[in-house]
């Protein structure tokens, strides 16, 4: 009895095996989203220079090239970025007018009179304002989720928005980080502000690393402190392009918040 050759017989190739794959190759991403391929992330890495063998530099991250990018994404995946943005910045709008239309008014309010002062306490309203908030927390997390897929090469749809990452966690971490960020707020603003620069990755761990809340803020500082020029430049020119999409009459909102969660993804 013959020995088993080594390698599967192919037509054409005779007893010899297919020739190895080139240095370096590797198997392309399967999807890249309605047939398209993803555009090339700046400096090979999402905005970042290259170390030898394509590990990523996190200290050369090029924040304008970071927002080119999310440009370029956007233009290539209008469709998707476009509808994940509208659902992000008009649901809670909606659900809080509604909560208005029915009688909801303000949580609280305050009535003063030659008397004294009366307290009204509206619960309708704070329910719609819980609702509201909530939603919108899990709608950016979508959109963050969106941007992952636009940088990683992969399918770029709704069907894939709301997948692949925890709800709760997003959730949490945004109570966190609220109720750290008022505390800030309260002493004298600055500490505030400061909180919400080394938060602002927060939710980026939880959708892209699946990490719970507390670690999420914990990778968040950590990597923000180590990054904090990048990182500034990033958060000024996010400002920027959402203030000048705000003065496009509000509609180009639509377009800057996907440029700029793309480039921070």
């Amino acid at each position: 009895m013959s020995e088993q050759p080594p390698y599967p017989q192919q037509p054409g190739w005779g007893n010899t095996p297919p020739p190895p794959p080139p240095s370096g190759w590797q198997q392309p991403p399967a999807g890249a989203g309605w047939g398209q391929q993803p555009p090339p992330p700046p400096g090979g890495g999402w905005g970042q220079q290259q170390y030898a063998g394509g590990a990523p530099d996190p200290n050369s991250y090029d924040a304008p090239k970071a927002i080119g990018y999310g440009w370029k994404a956007f233009t290539t995946y209008t469709g998707p970025l476009l509808g994940a943005a509208a659902l992000a910045l008009l649901v809670p709008v909606v659900i809080q007018g509604v909560g208005v239309a029915a009688g909801g008014g303000e949580v609280f309010s305050f009535t003063a009179d030659g008397g004294g002062v009366d307290f009204d306490f509206n619960p309708m309203a704070l329910i719609f304002n819980i609702v509201a908030s909530v939603v919108s927390l899990v709608l950016a997390a979508g959109v963050i989720r969106m941007a992952f897929d636009v940088v990683d090469g992969h399918e770029v749809s709704f069907g894939t928005m709301f997948s692949r990452f925890d709800v709760v966690q997003v959730v949490v971490g945004a109570i966190i980080v609220g109720v750290l960020t008022t505390i800030g707020l309260m002493l004298c603003i600055l500490p505030g502000i400061v909180v919400l620069f080394l938060t602002y990755l927060t939710n980026y761990f939880i959708v892209g690393k699946g990490q719970d809340a507390i670690t999420a803020i914990k990778s968040s500082i950590s990597l923000v402190r180590s990054n904090v020029g990048s990182m500034l430049l990033l958060a000024l020119l996010s400002v920027g392009v959402m203030v000048l999409g705000a003065l496009a009459c509000l509609v180009g909102l639509l377009v800057a918040y996907p440029v700029v969660t793309v480039a921070a993804a």
